[in-house]
């Protein structure tokens, strides 16, 4: 019990003041939130819609030009820190809201569409798309692009900034960070990276689609692998090709994108050894041959399927959330792509899931614990990574996170099945929120019950943070 209430007296508590303070000083990059898809709004001369996204943005504009010279917090603490990014999500997903109802949809479905693009998950809950503005695909777009990188990524090292904390809160979304002189300056690295890959991306889908607009909108989503097209068939109407190299795009982001940094510096097999990058790819190609093997071990598809069920995998397993077809029913293939979706892409990148690197420390976890098995007592064994011991700190976030994920996924799957919601596709679209991926079974749609499509809002918002995140916001200990 002492030694409980010894640990106690020295963490640190959140101060409110502070935490506003941050928030506001982070003003600008929220006016950009609703700023893009306003000058599209005012270009296509929606002036409903550009009235509502040009309020937030002046507003937030005026806001961060003022604080940061006078309100911006010099000592801001590592719990402080996480509180603010939780609170920079919350108010980005906040703002768009009465853009999507001037696009058509009611207030609570508004709500699930904002939260699923700032997140950059891609469930959605609305319909005829096609008709809406290209301010609107825009804004859904640049949401995810926004909730993809600037936010979830760049945004812990713009808000702690650099020393102990940041290096502390960067194993959570950037590697690798002390390559670089600083948090901000590695920060407008990965800035550099994810805008040159979006420019490409765009420029590649640009002879591929049918218009230059659903280049833009696809390329911007593919690379944050957000999962939004103007199209309610997601990607199924496009040519083969155009599907193709939008999961490549994907595939892109899917690694950390220091791999990206370290390759321009160090050379391609630097950047190899020293990220992600080789982990995610082989899981991948291990991944494809695997369920190659489970589709003619099943025999209930046609061999023109094939293409098909490799493709959605590979935006399962990229949690993009793209799909070139209906989700197969068949059941080895379904529960392969939810493995996929679970396990994610690697950390520091825009992908969603537990993530890669942990899914294989599990593994090595697992390797270990059999080796002591037939250890003497004495000997000496470690988890090492790249030769070296792992810390317990990395262990036990590990856990946590893993823990998280599975008992959110149990109650948010009790809640569906009392509900009357299918078994199997409930399951489904579930591990799509919680991984911020966005395929569905078809589950999810505009008929889907309020609370539901809550306790799917809140699994995406969950999982774009990492679950520990959220949790220490809402402790009422991380306050008093």
């Amino acid at each position: 019990m002492s030694s409980a209430q010894g640990q106690s007296s020295v963490v640190w508590k959140a101060r409110p003041d502070r935490i506003l303070r941050a928030i506001a000083s982070y003003g600008l990059v929220l006016a950009a939130i609703t700023g893009v898809p306003a000058v599209a709004a005012l270009a296509g001369q929606r002036w409903e819609l550009l009235t509502v996204l040009a309020l937030p943005t002046v507003a937030f504009a005026a806001v961060g030009l003022v604080a940061p010279r006078f309100w911006a917090p010099d000592d801001l603490r590592g719990i402080e820190a996480v509180v603010t990014l939780v609170g920079l999500f919350a108010v980005a997903a906040a703002m768009p809201v009465p853009a999507f109802m001037v696009l058509g949809l009611p207030g609570w479905d508004a709500v699930f569409e904002s939260v699923s693009a700032i997140t950059s998950t891609g469930l959605t809950v609305a319909t005829g798309t096609m008709d809406w503005p290209f301010a609107g695909h825009l804004l859904r777009g640049w949401l995810q692009w926004s909730g993809g990188f600037a936010i979830a990524v760049a945004g812990v090292a713009l808000i702690v900034g650099p020393g102990a904390t940041a290096q502390a809160m960067g194993k959570v979304g950037i590697e690798k960070r002390d390559l670089l002189s600083s948090t901000r300056e590695q920060a407008r690295q990965l800035m550099i990276v994810y805008g040159a890959l979006s420019i490409l991306a765009i420029a590649v889908l640009l002879p591929l689609l049918p218009t230059s607009w659903e280049a833009v909108v696809v390329g911007l989503t593919a690379v944050s692998t957000g999962g939004f097209t103007p199209r309610p068939d997601s990607l199924a109407s496009y040519g083969r090709l155009a599907q193709v190299v939008t999961m490549l795009i994907c595939l892109s982001t899917t690694v950390t994108l220091m791999f990206y940094v370290l390759w321009r510096r160090k050379g391609l097999r630097t950047a190899l050894g020293e990220t992600n990058a080789r982990g995610v790819m082989v899981g991948f190609i291990t991944g494809l041959v695997v369920l190659t093997a489970l589709f003619f071990v099943s025999a209930e598809m046609p061999l023109s399927a094939l293409t098909d069920v490799l493709l959605n995998f590979t935006s399962a397993l990229t949690t993009a959330g793209f799909s070139v077809a209906v989700v197969t029913d068949v059941p080895g293939v379904v529960a392969f792509l939810l493995t996929a979706m679970i396990i994610g892409g690697g950390v520091g990148s825009t992908a969603g899931g537990i993530k890669i690197d942990r899914a294989i420390s599990v593994a090595r976890m697992i390797g270990l614990t059999l080796m002591r098995m037939r250890t003497p007592p004495r000997a000496v064994t470690h988890l090492k990574e790249e030769g070296q011991p792992v810390k317990s700190e990395r262990i036990i976030s590990l856990v946590a996170v893993v823990a998280c994920y599975g008992i959110t996924a149990l109650v948010a799957w009790i809640v569906f099945l009392m509900s009357g919601e299918a078994p199997l596709g409930s399951l489904f679209d579930i591990v799509s929120a919680l991984s911020t991926v966005g395929l569905s079974s078809g589950v999810t749609g505009p008929d889907l019950a309020p609370h539901l499509k809550a306790v799917l809002a809140a699994a995406m918002f969950l999982g774009r943070l990492e679950f520990l995140a959220v949790i220490a916001a809402l402790s009422p200990a991380t306050w008093r």
